[in-house]
């Protein structure tokens, strides 16, 4: 029962976070130019960006009321160990997003394949290395922890960072994504493990509130990576590699979609536009 009512202070604490702070930040961002064109609306208005940092903030707050918690009510030393390590990877890529954001990446190369070093620290949750694949079940040892994992959060988080677009598509979709996942978990390996996904569950939450269209921020590069790179390592950690291929279906589609928009050179052309009464 313990572990229940932290689980939910946790929650409450990054969900309130993020609430709270949306439009502080949605004011100062108009007020310092971290805006863009929203073109998805009629005029395209120009809308408020970086927004990720907001969900990170409400992650953090989560963090510091588990750690308080689980300091003085819960005995769980190896679930602080994980929920560090794993939030660790949330921040890195968080802040690559920022980077991108601010500073801009020219390469694409460079975007896509630096995040594979990126989430190396997944080595470090002691991962079953073993793949399941339902009766097949192959162990991989340390090349899985080393080259597989990380090498699919990278992959996740990118197609994450693709699929972001219309308003609310990639906050909306990344917290059913993440729910699914972490109801999984809970279905399979109990409270322990779904806690893992609380922190990103709350601050999501709160941040999709002000995110759904018509938005009033956006997430940008820092909370895309972010989002990203946090599912596709829960799916690792929780080994459900397949299962995630299942569940990223619509991102998989949108970059084929991207791939054959490159091969035709439309480079300018979008996926959905408006008419001219502001309907998408």
């Amino acid at each position: 029962m313990k572990l229940e009512i932290a689980t939910l202070i946790v929650f409450l604490s990054g969900f309130i976070t993020t609430y709270l702070l949306v439009p502080k930040a949605i004011e100062k961002l108009k007020k310092r130019g971290h805006v863009v064109k929203d073109m998805y609306k009629k005029g395209r208005p120009k809308v408020p960006t970086l927004g990720g940092l907001v969900i990170l903030f409400g992650v953090l707050a989560s963090l510091v009321a588990s750690q308080l918690l689980f300091q003085f009510f819960v005995n769980e030393e190896n679930l602080v160990r994980r929920l560090l390590v794993f939030y660790t990877i949330t921040v890195i890529f968080a802040v690559f997003g920022l980077y991108d954001d601010l500073l801009g990446i020219d390469s694409h190369k460079f975007k896509i394949i630096f995040p594979f070093f990126l989430a190396l620290p997944i080595a470090l949750l002691n991962v079953d290395t073993t793949l399941d694949m339902g009766p097949v079940k192959i162990p991989l040892g340390v090349f899985y922890s080393l080259i597989i994992a990380p090498l699919y959060v990278m992959v996740v988080a990118n197609l994450v960072n693709m699929h972001s677009g219309f308003n609310g598509l990639c906050v909306g979709l990344s917290l059913i994504l993440l729910a699914t996942i972490a109801l999984k978990a809970y279905a399979r390996y109990g409270m322990e493990e779904f806690l893992l996904a609380v922190p990103l569950l709350a601050s999501t939450f709160a941040f999709l509130l002000y995110n759904k269209y018509p938005s009033r921020i956006f997430e940008g590069n820092t909370g895309a990576y972010m989002l990203g790179a946090s599912i596709g390592g829960l799916l690792v950690l929780y080994n459900l590699e397949f299962f995630g291929i299942f569940v990223l279906i619509p991102h998989i589609i949108n970059f084929l979609m991207y791939i054959a928009m490159r091969l035709k050179k439309l480079h300018k052309k979008k996926f959905g536009s408006i008419d001219s009464k502001g309907y998408l």
